[in-house]
């Protein structure tokens, strides 16, 4: 009913510039509203949540006017609508809205496929948000991402939270996202460590599932070469796996080993976010390719 009005259609038809640092009101907003739509059914949905985000960010309300379990509605909309907004609060508070509501269906008895079913839903939304105001920003399985680049996010990065989104691979995922957490937040040398073990996990996994050996100590490149001895790759695709192989050594792993392995010694190593970036998009790569030639 809402949709292809005249403000949608009368968008000039050029690529908008993405916006990572600010949320607009209008967007903020809209938020809101999307709050109150999960939150509408809940017992204590709004106190519960406020409670943790208090405790998380050691304050004693969010709100101006009312303190903790007073109103706790009108403090969380506060955090939505006062000027002097934190993107990383609403952020939060978006995550765990959608984690409450889930555990709440899960207690009243609602089954897996429901309750992501009820996260797709809220997910279209809240992307949906994201696009009309142009941010850098996109939602998977419940968790905010940053989108650097559409086509790498659409090809690399959310394929690989998808792929792994389940109890098999949870280690995989759970090192991916804080890989990618942990670039957003300007932590290079932890991006590359994570990442790395994720790649490690997704090693492990397979060698484990196909009844492969390794020694306990092996790292990514031992690992690789065992994937590859066990003819992981079919034959008449040596050369590409070759190639990947050397993409590996030459790439991912030597990151790892000059710049996030090793310590600093005496003098303090800088990893710049192009290299960082560059290592997570490898490693989901890599993951992704690994996992489907596995058929796990």
């Amino acid at each position: 009913m809402m949709s292809n009005l005249y403000s949608d259609r009368n968008k000039a038809n050029v690529d908008e510039v993405i916006i990572f640092d600010e949320l607009p009101r209008k967007l903020r907003v809209q938020f809101k509203f999307i709050m109150d739509e999960i939150l509408k059914d809940t017992l204590f949905g709004y106190k519960d949540i406020h409670r943790m985000l208090c405790e998380k960010y050691g304050e004693l309300s969010l709100g101006s006017i009312y303190p903790l379990g007073v109103k706790d509605e009108e403090s969380l909309t506060e955090v939505f609508t006062k000027d002097d907004y934190n993107l990383e609060l609403i952020f939060d508070l978006m995550e765990l809205m959608i984690k409450y509501k889930v555990h709440e269906l899960h207690e009243k008895g609602y089954s897996k496929d429901h309750n992501k079913r009820y996260i797709a839903k809220i997910q279209d939304l809240i992307n949906l948000r994201f696009k009309e105001s142009s941010m850098g920003y996109k939602m998977v399985n419940g968790q905010i991402i940053r989108q650097d680049s559409e086509v790498i996010f659409t090809e690399i990065i959310e394929p690989t939270i998808n792929l792994t989104y389940n109890k098999f691979f949870e280690n995989v995922n759970k090192d991916f996202v804080n890989a990618i957490k942990e670039y957003q937040s300007g932590k290079n040398k932890n991006c590359l460590v994570k990442a790395l073990n994720s790649l490690e996990s997704t090693l492990k996994i397979i060698c484990d599932e196909k009844g492969w050996g390794y020694n306990d100590g092996d790292g990514c490149s031992k690992l690789i070469d065992v994937c590859f001895e066990n003819g992981l790759i079919p034959s008449e695709m040596k050369s590409e796996f070759t190639s990947l192989n050397s993409l590996l050594k030459s790439g991912t792993l030597p990151i790892r080993n000059n710049y996030a392995g090793h310590g600093d010694g005496g003098e303090e190593r800088v990893v710049k976010d192009y290299l960082a970036r560059y290592a997570l998009n490898i490693t989901g790569s890599c993951i992704l390719f690994l996992i489907e030639a596995s058929s796990l």
